[in-house]
């Protein structure tokens, strides 16, 4: 079984192992770390792919400029210098569909429609709702059952068809914005970003994309905390800056537009479930691999259990009585390839994924450590 390997941010010989790995996992794609810190300067790609920035600390502002287009907004409001797009004529009715016949909707499907449906403000949704598509898709409910009645399960395909173009807002003028910790920014090849201010960050260069279907930024100010209505020994916190995008296959590709996915979460030992994901993927497409970048729970004022964040990897699946265990503290990193059992807890953390969270793909191991 592959290991877990770990490294930790200030100390640049033990992230050699780490990032070693993971190129060589990921052919065309590299991985490090940097500090910018100036009056204004540009962030750019190095290997003309796409580059995915997370702030590790620190904070900073990027210029957005007149026209710029996001799905941020459904946590805090974007400012006034954002306007919402109105729901076209059929994406409205869709949306009227499913307030009108809730309760037709199965029990399991109805909580992300729900969620959808909150987002409304006049005849406007804000931000993306990939992330509800996929929780849809990974109830493992067939779509033909998701309603009973025939026009909502109608408005269920025009949703799964047009959720990418729902959520956007557009900037109405140009001017620099705040980045602070955990706040993802991507780059494309000629379009760098301009940035000022004082801040360290992971990066992630997918040298086989020239484009990308995410924005330039999704801030987690502006993202929503998706709770899940229990009690937690730490403070929730869970917000998904890139989400799993379904039904976006492609000949020769079943992982379709998805390259690299992105949760940032404070993870509780009393909900965190030992698990792997299998080297042979469901559905087919490429394995899911991922790296944990652990976090500073102060920045956001959240519970940390008094720095006691550790790990767990699991050497035999079969076994889950016997396992490894080692502390886990912000600036770290771990690397964790398929077919690894592992579980993390009492941990705020950004968790990549590549090439992203693939519905059926996480598996439980017996609950008997």
């Amino acid at each position: 079984m592959p290991d877990v390997i770990a490294g930790d941010i200030e100390q640049s010989k033990s992230l050699e192992p780490v990032f070693a790995a993971f190129e060589r996992d990921h052919a065309g794609f590299k991985i490090g770390c940097a500090h910018f810190e100036g009056d204004e300067g540009e962030l750019t790609t190095e290997y003309g792919g796409v580059r995915y920035i997370w702030i590790d600390n620190g904070s900073g502002e990027v210029l957005l400029e007149l026209g710029y287009r996001t799905q941020e907004g459904d946590g805090e409001r974007l400012p006034t210098c954002y306007e919402a797009d109105e729901c076209d004529d059929k994406t409205w009715s869709t949306l009227e569909t499913f307030a009108d016949n809730l309760s037709t909707i199965h029990e399991q499907i109805r909580p992300s429609v729900e969620t959808i449906l909150n987002r409304i403000s006049d005849r406007t949704l804000s931000g993306d709702v990939a992330g509800e598509i996929r929780s849809l898709v990974a109830t493992g409910i067939p779509p033909v059952e998701w309603a009973t009645r025939p026009k909502v399960r109608r408005a269920f395909d025009l949703l799964l068809e047009g959720f990418s173009i729902i959520g956007w807002s557009t900037k109405l003028i140009t001017s620099f914005e705040k980045i602070e910790a955990g706040d993802q920014l991507i780059i494309e090849p000629d379009e760098p970003l301009h940035v000022r201010g004082n801040f360290r960050y992971w990066w992630i260069e997918d040298a086989n994309s020239f484009m990308t279907h995410l924005t330039k930024t999704r801030r987690l100010r502006y993202l929503r905390n998706i709770t899940h209505g229990r009690e937690s020994q730490l403070d929730e916190f869970n917000r998904l800056p890139a989400a799993w995008h379904c039904n976006t296959e492609i000949e020769n590709n079943s992982d379709g537009v998805n390259s690299v996915n992105s949760r940032v979460a404070n993870i509780a030992s009393d909900h965190s479930q030992p698990h792997y994901h299998p080297a042979a993927p469901i559905g087919g497409g490429k394995p899911q691999h991922e790296l944990y970048f652990i976090m500073n729970p102060d920045v956001f004022a959240l519970d940390s259990r008094g720095g006691k964040g550790h790990m767990r990897a699991f050497p035999d699946l079969q076994n889950p009585s016997r396992y490894e265990e080692f502390p886990l503290k912000p600036g770290n990193v771990v690397y964790v390839p398929p077919d690894t059992g592992h579980q993390v807890n009492d941990v705020f953390l950004n968790t990549v994924a590549l090439p992203g969270f693939k519905p059926f793909n996480t598996i439980h191991l017996e609950q008997s450590v």
